[in-house]
């Protein structure tokens, strides 16, 4: 297994200060002792639109010459709702994206079914999936032609747990489409329990049904914090507290827990791809947002720590 770094991490996104555009994160990736990088398809990085043919061949060779692969695309793609022309546009881009990898030598491509904010609710699940299902025929035979493989992450809405992945990639029937079960959501979704008994036997049962179409892995840590009060009135009235989860520094988290049975499990299927870092939430620490010093210092010692553990 190789380690890269998702490109979101140094996006301006996350952190006080400006982002790291391409031709300065390429080497600054390689430095940090990456093995791969993971291209976020959309602006401030890789977004299809912006870069031309000259563009690409420029971008390849600069991670060639630094010693870096290029691990994966990261799609932004939402294939729910019942705006067609909506639909039609991210159709369009995942497309693109597939162009891009092509271009890029790479082989992956992520991809949502419905974003990752909350779909129409005036529509009914069923009809959402249905939506999706249509959307990842059309995508995935193009990919196919393009010799690219499409990597549907277990990542809420829609996708609703890793099953939810399997029964769409089934329903699709596309050697094109192909899994991205990442640990942090299987924690999520309640797939896996960190703090249960059985957590190598649950991540093995798991990673061992995806099997062969396990196409890439990312990974994160994160802590549950107390969130905000409930008031339930029946039956005279009481109050709950509700749980937040927060994105942490890899190694201080719920991921220390569980990362030795979730690297066993996919020794076991003997998955051999990119396991991708990333930051992709805000980062604060004594309730500031962090900078970009600090944002380098966690991505530094987060390559450590899972080294440790993928060695």
């Amino acid at each position: 297994m190789k380690l890269s770094l998702h490109s979101v991490s140094l996006s301006g996104f996350f952190y006080r200060g400006s982002p790291v555009f391409l031709e300065e994160l390429i080497p600054k990736v390689k430095r940090y002792g990456f093995d791969g990088v993971e291209l976020m398809g959309k602006r401030p990085h890789a977004n299809p639109g912006d870069l031309s043919a000259e563009s690409r061949r420029n971008l390849r060779e600069l991670a060639s010459s630094n010693g870096l692969e290029i691990a994966a695309i990261a799609g932004y793609n939402d294939f729910s709702g019942s705006d067609a022309f909506r639909r039609e546009l991210n159709i369009l881009y995942v497309k693109e994206l597939v162009k891009l990898a092509r271009d890029l030598e790479t082989d992956v491509v992520r991809v949502f079914a419905a974003g990752m904010a909350d779909v129409d609710v005036s529509i009914p699940y069923h009809e959402h999936w249905r939506l999706c299902v249509e959307a990842f025929k059309e995508v995935s035979k193009f990919a196919e032609d393009y010799g690219v493989t499409l990597a549907l992450q277990n990542h809420p809405p829609i996708m609703e747990s890793y099953e939810d992945v399997l029964d769409m990639i089934e329903e699709v029937g596309s050697d094109a489409l192909k899994a991205c079960i990442d640990p942090e959501l299987l924690i999520w979704v309640r797939d896996v329990d960190p703090y249960g008994g059985d957590v190598l036997e649950r991540f093995k049962t798991i990673y061992g049904k995806v099997g062969k179409l396990l196409a890439h892995v990312h990974v994160g840590d994160s802590v549950e914090r107390p969130g905000k009060f409930i008031i339930v009135p029946a039956g005279g009235g009481s109050t709950l507290r509700a749980s937040r989860i927060e994105r942490a520094p890899m190694g201080t988290g719920v991921f220390k827990r569980i990362v030795k049975p979730f690297v066993e499990a996919l020794k076991s299927t003997g998955y051999n791809r990119y396991v991708s870092y990333e930051i992709c939430s805000p980062r604060y620490s004594k309730h500031k947002l962090i900078d970009f010093l600090e944002v380098e210092y966690e991505i530094v010692n987060g390559i450590r720590f899972l080294r440790e553990f993928l060695s």
